[in-house]
């Protein structure tokens, strides 16, 4: 007899054991409730997702979620960044206001060799500008025969002058002078100093009835400092230009020189084409062929409410036709640099002049 009892131990050799269905525990779970899956049903494995809706990721509408996140999510959230950067402005308002409290309104706290004006030079950078300048990134003066133009640009000076070249009538001033400097002046008060120190007549080259020169296509260029605070002529020999223009040649050291102003064609061809040039400045209101001048004592600035600049007038006369001249002005004391590539202690600027061009009548052939 083959095979052997059961109660032995042994199992038959054709008995297999079946490895566990996936199936199992959905069965098994079903039949426990009480309830058994239709047949046709498909059902799934057990460790398999089932695939999603891709527009679940936007709102899923079985969590009640949108992106991913319930509606007292988002609440939370946007509390917690509304008050994040609520704190955050204050704290940036809180530091602008303790950096402006402890900022001087009349004195900067670094200038002059403190400031970075003079981290690359040996001494303070002061640079110049001209008027009348239409265009502000262009440097073109054009003068021409044309009277709408001629009433465009002398419009340009006309705003600049009663801008920044008057003082009205309640100005707090007083008069300077070698005795009574602008170093001297109380804080606040500013130098008496206008359009009219220079232009002091109807009929003058550069008066508004002239319009500026260009209504005799002669222009007057104003040329002029700007302001640095606390800025004042060094002491020293006068540069060699100036003692060859005055004819007054010496080492000696000045302790209180003036600026002087001097304009010429930036290249040896435009240097030929400029030689008719008068300068205007203060105490010398009928013109100088040699140079301009600012005197010493309107220097320094310390930030009156009613300063002008000072500025010299410079006219270019019998200028060539239908040519473009490129005109450099320099400033001169004894420490004044000049430096064409960053334009320090200089100003350059291009003059063309033209006539207008009348187009021939058509009844007229």
């Amino acid at each position: 007899m083959d095979e052997k009892d059961p109660r032995q131990g042994h199992v038959s050799s054709d008995i297999h054991i079946l490895p566990p269905s996936p199936y199992t525990d959905v069965r098994k779970s079903s039949f426990i409730k009480g309830k058994l899956p239709p047949e046709n049903e498909e059902i799934l494995p057990k460790n398999k997702n089932v695939e999603k809706p891709r527009t679940s990721f936007l709102y899923d509408p079985r969590r009640k979620t949108l992106l991913g996140r319930s509606s007292l999510n988002w609440a939370r959230l946007a509390l917690f960044y509304t008050i994040f950067y609520f704190c955050l402005g204050m704290f940036f308002v809180i530091l602008l206001t303790a950096f402006a409290w402890m900022l001087d309104r009349e004195i900067p706290r670094y200038y002059n060799k403190d400031s970075t004006m003079a981290v690359r030079t040996t001494a303070t950078v002061v640079g110049m500008g001209f008027r009348p300048q239409p265009e502000i990134d262009d440097s073109l003066i054009r003068i021409t025969s044309d009277p709408h133009q001629q009433i465009r640009i002398a419009s340009s000076l006309r705003l600049y002058r009663d801008v920044y070249l008057i003082q009205r009538n309640d100005a707090k001033i007083e008069e300077c002078s070698e005795v009574e400097p602008a170093s001297e002046l109380v804080p606040g008060t500013a130098c008496s100093f206008n359009w009219f120190h220079i232009v002091n007549t109807a009929d003058h080259p550069c008066s508004d009835n002239n319009m500026y020169g260009f209504k005799n296509e002669e222009p007057c260029v104003l040329v002029k400092l700007n302001k640095v605070y606390g800025w004042t002529p060094s002491k020293g020999p006068l540069p060699p230009r100036i003692q060859d223009l005055r004819n007054i040649h010496s080492n000696k050291s000045v302790s209180k020189p003036d600026v002087y102003i001097t304009c010429e064609g930036s290249n040896p061809a435009d240097k030929d084409a400029l030689h008719d040039v008068k300068y205007y400045s203060v105490g010398k209101p009928s013109g100088s062929i040699k140079y301009g001048i600012i005197p010493n004592y309107y220097f320094p600035y310390r930030n009156a409410p009613d300063h002008v600049q000072p500025f010299v007038l410079v006219q270019f006369k019998n200028l060539p036709l239908n040519r473009l001249i490129s005109v450099t002005c320099r400033a001169w004391e004894p420490g004044m640099e000049h430096d064409s590539k960053a334009m320090r202690g200089m100003v350059a600027f291009q003059l063309f002049r033209s006539h207008l061009i009348e187009k021939p009548n058509i009844d007229d052939r």
